[in-house]
């Protein structure tokens, strides 16, 4: 993961990637690029063997950690479709332990395993951190959490 990602992504892929790494989802991502929701999956499909990336939220974070987009930046579509996250989310201590994991590119899973909880329990969570925050899904709320500081 050293290399630089342009060596081994097509420049496509690194469009894909860096509008993955704004927090867009498929669709916005298929309309910004002018292609098919499929087309998307298919290029990150290609992307995360190439990266070493085990799904959309690792590979969101290796593209802000290789510089590939600002680490938030509030596109037109990304407004649009979620609320903006609040100034002062009122999150848990275990709220943040969770979303610190999650930013860190681990699975509900191996989440679970570091805290000692059930996966069930990270689901909770994570379902009570997304409207605190204002995500829509894991991705973003990783790209929220680099973008605070809590993935240090």
């Amino acid at each position: 993961m050293e290399e630089a990602p342009a060596v081994k992504l097509t420049c496509r892929e690194l469009g894909v990637l860096r509008l993955l790494a704004r927090g867009l989802s498929n669709r916005l991502i298929a309309r910004r690029l002018e292609i098919s929701e499929k087309t998307v999956k298919n290029h990150l499909s290609g992307i995360y063997p190439k990266i070493g990336a085990a799904d959309r939220t690792q590979a969101a974070l290796y593209a802000q950690r290789v510089g590939l987009t600002e680490p938030y930046e509030a596109t037109p579509s990304a407004v649009a479709t979620r609320a903006a996250p609040p100034t002062d989310p009122a999150l848990t201590a275990r709220e943040r332990g969770v979303l610190r994991l999650l930013a860190r590119g681990l699975s509900n899973r191996l989440i679970a395993r570091r805290l000692e909880i059930s996966e069930k329990t990270v689901k909770n969570h994570l379902s009570g951190i997304y409207p605190k925050i204002g995500a829509a899904d894991r991705t973003q709320a990783a790209l929220y959490a680099q973008r605070v500081g809590l993935a240090a």
